[in-house]
């Protein structure tokens, strides 16, 4: 993947996708109850490690869906405007990255490279992102770990494409906050934001109690 903004890229490899598996049905008020709870957890567990072991996806660093990203946005904000050489730099890195890759013992499973140590292909060293900067004409080299509520690349999501198949992408399509929804993306967001209002409220209390004092 390239994106560009108006001074910045990042360009990115997606590695192999989410071991995908079902949690199992648990119904309510049997004896297997407890087993079926046991082994959802253990499947929630096995999700979590195969997060912390993959590489992250675009997606994989957004709390949103995606969106229209030319409604309502000035035009800076639509990613139609980039510096004359940018998308060339961008391309370019990402032919070199697919070559790379191409050039790995493990393929897709490769694991990233840091900056400064030891090149893991013939051709050098292999990234998970790279990242640049032209005011500052500088490039970093990051690694994203894969996120368990991903719109596109969770194993929530990719299940569900490969189960239903286009028609899960239509109503993606035609409904904005149903990836969201789905993903379990909506109930972060939720617990997060409930989570910022009882901190707001803790410190309006002790400043009352302080003014109070």
């Amino acid at each position: 993947t390239a994106a560009l903004g108006f001074d910045s890229y990042v360009v990115m490899r997606h590695g192999r996708g989410p071991a995908v598996g079902a949690a199992p049905h648990v119904e309510a008020g049997g004896a297997g109850d407890a087993a079926g709870a046991t082994a959802a957890g253990e499947v929630a567990a096995a999700a979590d490690a195969d997060n912390a072991s993959r590489l992250g996806c675009y997606f994989c660093n957004d709390v949103v869906a995606p969106t229209d990203s030319t409604r309502d946005r000035t035009l800076d904000q639509q990613c139609t405007v980039t510096r004359p050489g940018l998308s060339m730099v961008a391309s370019s890195l990402a032919v070199e990255m697919l070559v790379t890759v191409l050039h790995h013992a493990d393929g897709l499973g490769a694991p990233p490279d840091s900056l400064g140590g030891d090149a893991s292909t013939p051709l050098g060293l292999l990234p998970h992102q790279v990242r640049g900067f032209l005011p500052s004409f500088r490039t970093e080299l990051l690694r994203g770990q894969a996120f368990g509520c991903c719109v596109a690349c969770s194993a929530r999501a990719v299940g569900a494409y490969h189960e239903r198949g286009f028609d899960f992408l239509l109503r993606a399509f035609n409904e904005p906050g149903y990836l969201e929804e789905f993903s379990g993306l909506k109930d972060l967001q939720d617990r997060a934001q409930a989570a910022l209002e009882a901190w707001d409220g803790d410190e309006e209390d002790e400043d009352d109690a302080g003014d109070m004092l």
